[in-house]
């Protein structure tokens, strides 16, 4: 919202009225010089043609804006933003998202695997305003994303952009969690958690999954492995990046549960499996519950002034309309 630092500036529009009825009146009207011209007769000289006339309108309505713009910058606008700030670092989640074409599969309450993962990851994230999070992709290779970061708009653009197939068709698990943990280890934050969201095996990827795992345990990063989908045929819907074509049909689901416990055992995480999109948002609370978030926070606020921009504005207009009266105008005549 925007207030005023000084209000009473605003009476000089009064000045504006005044202006109009001095125009009106012909006080501040047109001048008229009888000269006397052979071959006009000695007639009188008036400003009166059309395009003079239009001209002149013009030339007001600048002036007039030029003035109420001048006015308002004196009136000194400004835009008070608050920003929430906190005073610890928070702590640091990354999200490793599966995205091989199974994940297209649509077994979550008629959506598919991955846009159930991405709102629950929406909603998680408007929970922990100051806590850090990153996004690393899993296929055939893993990549990360998003950097552990506080800017919520970024991380949120970038996970809604996130493809079925961006990073080829297998699961390459370990390396993603090991792409993970190196950009948590020896970080600053109060707490580092991994959630790592898939629906297969590791089949992809010179890192096993365990291995990358036990660097978990070693450096203090909670996981949480949760295995999406349920096992049989179900339908799957997506368009193939590589090719742009649209991949339809069934998908025999089929992930070994055990493999997962694996990981979470060998990172003394936690597994949970997550059938439907109420046993998924189990997952985000678990996690919420075993990450604290950041302690405490407080409101910064800060101005935004705009006297400037209006003035700049003001002096454009007042030009304008000097030129129109002065140059255009004597042109016309």
């Amino acid at each position: 919202m925007i207030s005023f630092a000084r209000p009473l500036f605003f009476v000089l529009l009064c000045a504006l009225p005044l202006y109009a009825v001095l125009l009106k009146t012909r006080i501040l009207g047109r001048i008229e010089f009888p000269l006397t011209i052979g071959d006009w007769d000695g007639s009188p000289f008036r400003w009166n043609s059309p395009a003079l006339r239009f001209a002149r309108f013009v030339a007001v309505v600048f002036f007039v804006a030029a003035f109420g713009l001048a006015v308002t910058a004196a009136a000194g606008p400004v835009r008070f933003i608050q920003e929430r700030m906190y005073s610890g670092n928070g702590a640091g989640i990354i999200f490793a998202l599966d995205v091989s074409p199974s994940m297209a599969a649509r077994d979550m309450q008629g959506g598919s695997r991955l846009e159930a993962a991405k709102s629950g990851i929406r909603s998680f994230a408007a929970q922990r305003p100051g806590d850090s999070l990153g996004l690393v992709a899993i296929g055939s290779d893993a990549a990360l994303l998003v950097p552990p970061t506080r800017d919520e708009a970024a991380f949120l653009s970038r996970l809604d952009s996130l493809s079925i197939g961006e990073l080829g068709d297998g699961s390459a698990i370990g390396l993603g969690l090991a792409v993970a943990a190196a950009h948590l280890v020896d970080r600053q934050y109060s707490r580092s958690a991994v959630i790592l969201m898939t629906d297969g095996e590791n089949n992809a990827g010179e890192i096993h999954p365990n291995t990358a795992a036990r660097l978990y345990h070693t450096h203090g990063i909670s996981l949480f492995v949760t295995g999406i989908g349920t096992r049989g045929e179900v339908p799957v819907d997506y368009t193939d990046p590589s090719t742009g074509n649209r991949v339809t049909g069934m998908l025999s689901s089929e992930f070994s549960e055990n493999a997962l416990k694996e990981i979470a055992d060998a990172a003394d995480g936690y597994y949970l499996s997550s059938p439907d999109s109420a046993s998924l948002e189990y997952v985000f609370d678990l996690a919420d519950e075993s990450v604290p978030p950041a302690a405490s926070s407080w409101t910064r606020t800060m101005e935004q002034r705009f006297e400037q921009p209006l003035l700049g504005a003001a002096l454009v207009l007042f030009a304008l309309s000097w030129i129109v009266r002065r140059l255009v105008m004597g042109a016309l005549i």
